[in-house]
């Protein structure tokens, strides 16, 4: 880390004291990308040290010692922007013509017209390194106070203190409504007595952020989102509508679970368990032959990328205590490698997330081969990947279904994680707008955020579900991030961005791959809207793609509502 901090010192030096020559600030931009990928390995690698134990106070520490090179890194590139924009048109035009910049320009333009929305550097500089002990330190405390929650259960005949995380699993999944209940009753119970602390998070989280929209005079509070993931408000306006008008079909699919369940009614801890099972379990070996012989299906390149991944042990799968919660993956754009976290439970649900990060792991392989200035792509694109590997992968399994058992339980499966990211994430989305609008006005406290929760599900839900899941703001981490703004919908944006390319693989055949990787090795030099027109030939602004792209989801629910009629009866 020495190294990176050197050279974040030596370029500060070199960008404030001659911007002129613009031969030598082209050179200069190279330096900097390689300080780019020093750093993005850093921050990455640092990630998978306090995942594999949260409890490793070393890790912790390393994870503050890497908060504050990111300050460091935030202000270096507040001074690059701003002495791009300082440049004369002369200049400008002069510096794209150097060599390797036309590569990068699309990064660059960006950045130089964003620069005129923020504070004056110094400030920008001075808000960077208060981060650090403020506006970051609230999302790592949330993060040390979350991982120290623990859930007491019976877990065969013992009680055992379980994360939240493996508490919601059996809150969410088991078969035994009972046993679901019991979790859901304890989890509330330890959200009761830290609720008020994670309130005081949140409401730190939102305020600081809206205080430094205020400085920089954004009114609209969306601003930093819509830059973040390149998309226009009108094409979020355009997706929310498509949204709203398949929500009866999505609540005839949540009355048909509760008929099959044969409950007089739904609470939150029946959403998700699965009224369908495929039998068997999937060790982690047959996990890794599935994927493979997927990926291979569709390309050898994406194929042997696949193995590569499996047999050069980037992936950190097994099941135990004291790891974090949830899947990521992390790029290592110096090693030109990826590395892939989760905990593995031998179900089929988690063979389609071991394929959604290897997603991930596989636009970072096209990435690595690009400027690091392009290595940055919108957030949802970021999902884009991810999720067709995961519907890929599940269409496979769904079409090879040997039993009209084993294919409901696969429809179900791909149905829960579509609804999870055209339902659940809008409407936390929703609430989340909704909390900020309030927390203009003054502090709420935890009751005040559990009706705001309360009132944006009734309105999702219209009385189908009874008991709402009241603590899901304390629990997801995506609204406590500070890096991203609502960094929720993101995943509804990629996940249906991605249903659209997945529509013309058949279309176009053996040509698709080719198109596929042009895209994602594009994803860092196109806005959402101009990757849509390039490559799929749609508008992004219009209602039309949005609703084209949830047939896909649509056509399973229906499936799922015709087979499992007799059923229901």
């Amino acid at each position: 880390m020495h190294a990176l901090t050197s050279e974040i010192s030596r370029l500060t030096a070199v960008l404030e004291s001659d911007a002129k020559d613009m031969q030598k600030l082209a050179g200069t931009l190279t330096d900097i990308e390689q300080v780019m990928n020093m750093w993005l390995e850093i921050e990455d690698f640092s990630v998978c040290i306090y995942a594999q134990n949260t409890a490793d106070m070393s890790a912790i520490q390393l994870l503050d010692q890497v908060s504050t090179i990111k300050a460091a890194m935030k202000s270096f590139h507040a001074l690059l922007n701003q002495m791009l924009a300082n440049l004369s048109e002369e200049q400008w035009q002069d510096l794209l013509g150097q060599n390797g910049v036309e590569a990068i320009a699309f990064s660059l333009e960006e950045r130089r017209r964003n620069v005129k929305d923020r504070l004056p550097l110094e400030i920008e500089q001075i808000i960077n390194a208060l981060a650090v002990n403020g506006f970051d330190g609230w999302e790592q405390l949330h993060n040390q106070l979350f991982n120290q929650l623990k859930v007491p259960l019976m877990q065969k005949g013992k009680i055992r203190e379980l994360s939240i995380g493996s508490a919601l699993n059996q809150a969410l999944y088991d078969k035994d409504r009972h046993k679901r209940e019991l979790a859901a009753k304890a989890i509330t119970e330890v959200c009761d007595a830290d609720a008020e602390t994670f309130a005081v998070l949140l409401n730190r989280i939102a305020g600081y952020r809206l205080d430094l929209y205020k400085q920089r005079g954004w009114e609209n509070m969306l601003k930093e989102a819509l830059d973040q993931n390149r998309i226009k408000e009108k094409s979020i306006h355009s997706m929310l509508k498509a949204l709203e008008e398949c929500k009866p079909l999505f609540r005839a699919y949540l009355k048909r679970k509760k008929e099959l369940l044969q409950l007089d009614g739904l609470k939150w801890f029946d959403l998700e368990v699965p009224c369908f099972e495929t039998a068997k379990k999937f060790p982690y070996a047959e996990a890794v032959s599935i994927i493979e012989t997927q990926f291979h299906n569709l390309s050898e390149k994406l194929g042997l990328f696949a193995e590569k991944a499996f047999h050069s042990n980037w992936i950190e799968s097994e099941n135990r205590s004291g790891k974090a919660e949830g899947a990521f993956c992390a790029s290592l754009p110096l090693a030109k490698e990826s590395r892939i976290f989760l905990t593995y439970r031998e179900n089929y649900f988690d063979v389609v997330t071991l394929a959604h990060v290897l997603g991930h792991a596989y636009h970072n392989e096209i990435l690595h081969h690009e400027p690091a200035f392009i290595q940055e792509k919108g957030t949802s694109i970021e999902e884009t990947a991810s999720i067709f590997m995961e519907n890929l992968v599940l269409d496979a399994a769904i079409e090879q279904a040997g039993s009209k058992e084993e294919k409901l339980a696969l429809l179900e499966m791909k149905i829960s994680s579509g609804m999870l990211c055209v339902s659940t994430i809008p409407n936390m989305y929703q609430f989340e707008r909704s909390f900020y609008e309030q927390r203009k006005k003054g502090l709420l406290a935890a009751q005040e955020i559990k009706e705001l929760l309360i009132q944006s599900e009734n309105e999702l839900y219209h009385g189908l579900v009874e008991e709402q899941e009241v603590y899901r703001w304390l629990y997801v981490p995506h609204i406590y991030v500070t890096e991203k703004a609502f960094y929720n919908i993101p995943y509804t944006i990629g996940y249906l961005f991605s249903s659209g390319i997945y529509a013309i693989k058949n279309e176009l055949g053996s040509g698709f791959m080719e198109r596929y990787d042009d895209l994602l090795r594009n994803s860092g030099r196109m806005t959402v809207e101009q990757l849509g027109e390039t490559y799929l030939n749609q508008d992004l602004t219009e209602l039309y793609f949005w609703q084209t792209a949830l047939e896909p989801l649509k056509d399973a629910i229906k499936e799922f509502l015709r087979l499992s009629e007799q059923k229901a009866e």
